[in-house]
């Protein structure tokens, strides 16, 4: 299994910065208004939504950020071939039969 490492791509990074920029201004901000965030997320009703919807928000500007980082590093995931293997059709009995218990004498 050999690699091809003549061959060069093209590294994003462009996007890693701009989504560093952009994870950094997010914490920050998270740090910097905690008192408002904490209001506004304890407030209760559909205000609930307001962590979930924060928590989704911040895992994707870190996570682009972190995928772009790693590939500017050159560090990729292994892309292996998945094998998908046909299972044999196995014939089952309709019933199955269950052994009965012998009884036994305890003296």
């Amino acid at each position: 299994m050999a690699a091809d490492y003549s061959k060069s791509t093209k590294k994003p990074i462009g996007k890693m910065v701009l989504f560093g920029i952009c994870s950094a201004i997010v914490y920050g901000a998270i740090l910097s208004y905690q008192g408002i965030i904490t209001a506004y997320f304890t407030r209760g009703a559909l205000y609930a939504a307001l962590p979930i919807a924060g928590a989704f928000a911040i895992s994707y500007v870190h996570g682009h950020f972190t995928s772009y980082f790693w590939t500017v590093l050159g560090i990729e995931a292994r892309k292996s071939a998945v094998v998908v293997r046909p299972r044999p059709e196995v014939e089952r009995p309709d019933r199955r039969e269950r052994p009965q218990p012998q009884p036994r004498l305890r003296a």
